[in-house]
């Protein structure tokens, strides 16, 4: 009989399942796996349920669909508001906005470089939610977050260049003075 750690979080992940004696999954049972998750790696170790649904999927459990979904979406809106605190994203006028999308895309370059893609995948679904949110507005600095929104979900890679150009430009500088 092994006595040997779980290196890698895929390990503890099966390992834990086993313990639990589980045959299928759900949200009671993901929890747990979070938690030891948590335990071993830190914050940053811990998966999506969604994730860890289908690495269990694939080693032969039954999973319980509705729940899954349900502590998914919830982990989700939890995992985003650590990323964003209430209030910390503010669009009343594109000199604040200016602060937020850099903050938007200092986070989607920090996901990316950690090949974080549940961290992505939620970043950019706050990013569609913030411009949902917005898209009633007619003035025209939310017009203009509205258009830069739209370019960073469509190419984030080249926002930063896009942004630069689009302030230098006389049609924002007519617009914005100062």
């Amino acid at each position: 009989m092994s006595t040997k750690k779980p290196v890698t979080r895929h390990e503890l992940i099966l390992e834990v399942w086993a313990k639990l004696g589980s045959q299928s999954i759900g949200a009671h049972e993901l929890n747990i796996i979070q938690q030891a998750l948590e335990n071993r790696f830190g914050r940053g170790g811990v998966e999506s349920p969604a994730s860890l649904a289908r690495i269990l999927a694939d080693h032969g459990a039954i999973l319980r669909h509705p729940e899954i979904l349900e502590a998914d979406s919830a982990w989700r809106k939890r995992h985003l508001f650590e990323v964003f605190r209430p209030g910390e994203l503010n669009f009343h006028d594109v000199k604040i906005a200016l602060e937020a999308v850099d903050r938007i895309e200092g986070l989607r370059a920090q996901f990316a470089a950690e090949s974080d893609v549940d961290g992505l995948h939620d970043l950019i679904e706050q990013v569609r939610e913030i411009k949902l949110e917005l898209s009633g507005r007619r003035d025209a600095d939310g017009k203009e977050i509205i258009q830069w929104l739209t370019v960073w979900l469509q190419n984030p890679q080249i926002f930063n260049d896009w942004l630069s150009l689009r302030l230098q430009s006389a049609d924002f500088n007519k617009k914005f003075p100062n």
